[in-house]
């Protein structure tokens, strides 16, 4: 395996740590698959009055390791695909020239192979495969798995809305975590998914043009875009609420500035949005 990463991204950096997201992404649905199948068997096969129960509480305790597994490594991949690699991927070394392959001389294939070269993909940029990454292999944010991501963000989602609807200030506590949390894409993913494109633009209201803050909820939304869908009715209803709680050019400024995923900004493209429009 060493050598193996030799070959790769590790050629130039022994410390290198990355992720190719398509790659994890194969990894996952097998796991989960196999975790399915295993969960499936012992659900219709409960052993017998008087049967050991040795094999079965093996193979529960597999389909529990796999579930673990399930959690952490949708918690990479959500970071892997969420946080590309500044300048579209990690620098491969070029490849070694490939040793001539010897003529046959009978019987079976003799020599080296050739490696095969895959066909270029036809595909836009914006549709383009995520390219190896260094981010989700290694630091993983503020929480320890996707799970505790989720709750923090429930309570903030909660805490934020109360103060909304009562008038009052969104608790300090709610702006440091979203700050500190603005990048981590299962935080961002549940705190939108609650608050909805009304709560959403309630944060820029509730912001008072504080610059941090603004630039906390503008890149939150930027990431959780690349989860959570945000397709032209969810930007419309964003918008909406933007225009009822009177910060709408403030809105189209973010939406505008967000690094957005790829479907998410075809949806913004449709609604003609410009910085100085206070319409869509």
């Amino acid at each position: 395996m060493a050598t193996q990463m030799r070959t790769g991204p590790a050629a130039r950096d022994p410390e290198f740590r990355g992720i190719d997201p398509p790659a994890l992404n194969q990894v996952i649905r097998q796991l989960q698959d196999a975790q399915n199948a295993i969960q499936g068997w012992l659900n219709g096969h409960r052993p017998p009055p008087g049967v050991s129960t040795a094999g079965y509480r093996q193979a529960d305790e597999v389909a529990r390791w796999a579930a673990e597994q399930l959690g952490m490594l949708t918690r990479r991949y959500n970071f892997a695909v969420t946080h590309p690699s500044p300048g579209g991927g990690i620098d491969m070394p070029p490849a070694p020239t490939p040793a001539p392959v010897p003529r046959k001389t009978g019987g079976g294939p003799v020599g080296t192979p050739r490696p095969v070269k895959a066909p270029p993909h036809r595909t836009s940029p914006a549709k383009a495969a995520p390219r190896p990454t260094p981010h989700g292999a290694g630091d993983l944010g503020s929480f320890p798995d996707r799970p505790a991501a989720a709750r923090a963000a429930k309570a903030d989602a909660l805490a934020a809305a109360a103060s909304v609807q009562h008038g009052r200030p969104v608790p300090d506590p709610v702006w440091r975590h979203l700050e500190a949390n603005a990048g981590d894409p299962d935080y961002t993913e549940t705190l939108y998914e609650r608050l909805g494109p009304a709560g959403a633009a309630d944060l820029l209201k509730a912001a008072q043009g504080d610059k941090a803050r603004l630039e906390a909820v503008q890149q939150s939304l930027g990431t959780s875009s690349h989860h959570l869908t945000m397709d032209v009715r969810w930007l419309r209803a964003f918008l909406a609420g933007a225009d009822h709680a009177g910060v709408r050019p403030v809105a189209v400024q973010v939406l505008l500035g967000a690094d957005m995923s790829g479907r998410t900004r075809e949806a913004i493209a449709r609604l003609d949005l410009h910085p100085s429009t206070a319409t869509a």
